[in-house]
Protein backbone atom coordinates (compact mmCIF):
# COMPACT_ATOMS: atom_id res chain seq x y z
CA UNK A 1 0.00 0.00 0.00
CA UNK A 2 2.53 2.08 0.91
CA UNK A 3 4.59 1.88 -2.87
CA UNK A 4 1.09 2.33 -4.49
CA UNK A 5 1.16 5.54 -2.49
CA UNK A 6 4.44 6.41 -2.95
CA UNK A 7 3.75 6.42 -6.68
CA UNK A 8 0.56 8.21 -6.93
CA UNK A 9 1.65 10.98 -5.28
CA UNK A 10 4.60 11.21 -7.39
CA UNK A 11 2.75 10.82 -10.28
CA UNK A 12 0.42 13.77 -8.89
CA UNK A 13 3.01 16.14 -8.03
CA UNK A 14 4.98 15.51 -11.80
CA UNK A 15 2.00 16.08 -13.60
CA UNK A 16 0.97 19.31 -11.65
CA UNK A 17 4.66 20.85 -11.81
CA UNK A 18 5.14 19.98 -15.55
CA UNK A 19 1.27 21.70 -16.21
CA UNK A 20 2.19 24.83 -14.24
CA UNK A 21 5.57 25.08 -16.10
CA UNK A 22 3.65 24.56 -19.37
CA UNK A 23 0.84 27.18 -18.59
CA UNK A 24 3.49 29.45 -17.69
CA UNK A 25 5.88 29.33 -20.17
CA UNK A 26 4.27 28.24 -23.80
CA UNK A 27 1.33 28.75 -25.20
CA UNK A 28 -0.87 25.90 -25.60
CA UNK A 29 -4.53 24.77 -25.57
CA UNK A 30 -6.00 23.38 -22.52
CA UNK A 31 -7.13 20.20 -24.18
CA UNK A 32 -3.40 19.92 -24.65
CA UNK A 33 -2.51 20.43 -21.35
CA UNK A 34 -4.89 18.41 -19.78
CA UNK A 35 -4.18 15.48 -22.19
CA UNK A 36 -0.14 15.47 -20.73
CA UNK A 37 -1.19 16.25 -17.68
CA UNK A 38 -2.75 12.98 -17.61
CA UNK A 39 -0.44 11.11 -19.72
CA UNK A 40 2.55 12.48 -17.74
CA UNK A 41 0.68 11.63 -14.42
CA UNK A 42 -0.37 7.79 -15.86
CA UNK A 43 3.52 7.38 -16.76
CA UNK A 44 5.39 8.34 -13.69
CA UNK A 45 2.95 6.56 -11.60
CA UNK A 46 3.72 3.30 -13.10
CA UNK A 47 7.65 4.06 -14.06
CA UNK A 48 7.76 4.53 -9.87
CA UNK A 49 5.58 1.60 -9.17
CA UNK A 50 7.52 -0.43 -10.91
CA UNK A 51 10.96 0.77 -10.86
CA UNK A 52 11.89 3.08 -8.18
CA UNK A 53 10.05 2.24 -5.50
CA UNK A 54 9.71 -1.27 -6.09
CA UNK A 55 11.70 -2.75 -3.17
CA UNK A 56 9.24 -0.66 -0.61
CA UNK A 57 7.38 -3.79 1.30
CA UNK A 58 4.25 -3.26 3.19
CA UNK A 59 6.37 -5.32 6.53
CA UNK A 60 6.47 -2.93 9.26
CA UNK A 61 9.68 -3.08 10.73
CA UNK A 62 9.91 -3.84 14.33
CA UNK A 63 12.93 -2.46 16.08
CA UNK A 64 14.11 -4.33 19.60
CA UNK A 65 14.01 -2.81 22.58
CA UNK A 66 17.87 -1.80 23.12
CA UNK A 67 19.32 -3.00 26.65
CA UNK A 68 22.62 -1.84 28.40
CA UNK A 69 24.10 0.46 25.83
CA UNK A 70 27.51 0.71 26.53
CA UNK A 71 28.59 3.24 23.19
CA UNK A 72 26.34 4.54 20.57
CA UNK A 73 26.34 7.41 17.90
CA UNK A 74 25.04 8.60 14.57
CA UNK A 75 26.13 6.33 11.99
CA UNK A 76 25.19 5.03 7.87
CA UNK A 77 25.02 1.29 7.23
CA UNK A 78 25.88 -0.02 3.74
CA UNK A 79 22.78 -1.63 2.60
CA UNK A 80 22.68 -3.08 -1.04
CA UNK A 81 25.15 -0.39 -2.11
CA UNK A 82 23.35 2.48 -0.66
CA UNK A 83 24.36 4.24 2.89
CA UNK A 84 21.52 4.25 4.60
CA UNK A 85 21.67 7.09 7.73
CA UNK A 86 20.75 5.65 11.46
CA UNK A 87 22.09 5.27 14.80
CA UNK A 88 24.55 2.72 15.97
CA UNK A 89 24.49 1.24 19.11
CA UNK A 90 26.76 -1.52 21.13
CA UNK A 91 25.27 -3.30 23.82
CA UNK A 92 26.78 -6.00 26.22
CA UNK A 93 26.43 -8.67 23.35
CA UNK A 94 24.91 -7.28 20.50
CA UNK A 95 26.04 -4.20 17.51
CA UNK A 96 22.63 -3.30 16.52
CA UNK A 97 22.03 -0.29 13.86
CA UNK A 98 18.63 1.39 13.10
CA UNK A 99 17.64 3.38 10.37
CA UNK A 100 16.32 6.84 11.26
CA UNK A 101 12.83 8.11 10.58
CA UNK A 102 14.01 10.25 7.78
CA UNK A 103 14.85 6.78 5.74
CA UNK A 104 10.98 5.56 4.75
CA UNK A 105 12.28 3.51 1.81
CA UNK A 106 15.32 1.57 2.88
CA UNK A 107 14.26 0.84 6.95
CA UNK A 108 15.61 -1.93 8.29
CA UNK A 109 17.80 -3.11 11.20
CA UNK A 110 20.56 -4.98 11.18
CA UNK A 111 21.73 -7.32 14.75
CA UNK A 112 25.34 -8.65 15.30
CA UNK A 113 26.23 -10.42 17.72
CA UNK A 114 29.45 -9.60 19.24
CA UNK A 115 30.17 -13.45 20.00
CA UNK A 116 30.34 -13.47 15.88
CA UNK A 117 32.62 -10.40 15.13
CA UNK A 118 35.74 -11.89 14.06
CA UNK A 119 37.64 -8.37 12.83
CA UNK A 120 37.14 -4.83 12.90
CA UNK A 121 39.18 -2.57 10.71
CA UNK A 122 38.85 0.75 9.54
CA UNK A 123 38.12 2.17 6.00
CA UNK A 124 38.13 4.87 3.47
CA UNK A 125 34.72 6.11 2.68
CA UNK A 126 34.99 6.88 -1.23
CA UNK A 127 38.66 6.02 -0.79
CA UNK A 128 39.40 9.56 0.94
CA UNK A 129 37.92 10.45 3.70
CA UNK A 130 38.88 8.26 7.13
CA UNK A 131 35.52 7.53 9.10
CA UNK A 132 34.79 4.00 7.49
CA UNK A 133 34.78 1.04 9.67
CA UNK A 134 34.22 -2.58 8.77
CA UNK A 135 33.37 -5.47 10.91
CA UNK A 136 33.40 -9.28 9.64
CA UNK A 137 31.35 -12.07 10.97
CA UNK A 138 32.34 -15.55 11.55
CA UNK A 139 30.04 -16.41 8.67
CA UNK A 140 32.12 -14.33 6.33
CA UNK A 141 29.68 -11.40 6.32
CA UNK A 142 31.43 -7.85 5.87
CA UNK A 143 29.07 -5.20 7.41
CA UNK A 144 30.59 -1.37 7.05
CA UNK A 145 29.51 1.38 8.46
CA UNK A 146 29.82 5.54 8.36
CA UNK A 147 30.87 6.66 11.89
CA UNK A 148 32.33 9.27 13.86
CA UNK A 149 34.98 8.44 16.21
CA UNK A 150 35.71 5.33 14.92
CA UNK A 151 38.90 4.71 16.85
CA UNK A 152 36.23 4.74 19.71
CA UNK A 153 34.02 2.52 18.13
CA UNK A 154 37.12 -0.24 17.19
CA UNK A 155 38.10 0.27 20.91
CA UNK A 156 34.27 0.01 22.25
CA UNK A 157 33.92 -3.01 20.30
CA UNK A 158 37.18 -4.87 20.82
CA UNK A 159 36.37 -4.35 24.08
CA UNK A 160 32.87 -5.93 24.15
CA UNK A 161 34.52 -8.90 22.21
CA UNK A 162 36.78 -9.14 25.12
CA UNK A 163 34.21 -9.45 28.06
CA UNK A 164 32.38 -12.15 26.12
Amino acid sequence: MKRFKYSIVLGLGTSLILSLYLTLTEDFNNDVLIVCAIFVFIMMTLMSYFKMFAHITNQEVKFQQLKNVAYSGRANHYKDGVTVGGNLYLTDNQLIFQTNMLNFIQKHETVIDIKDITETHFEKTLGIVNNGLSIITSNGMNERFVVTNREIWKNEIEKAIKNN
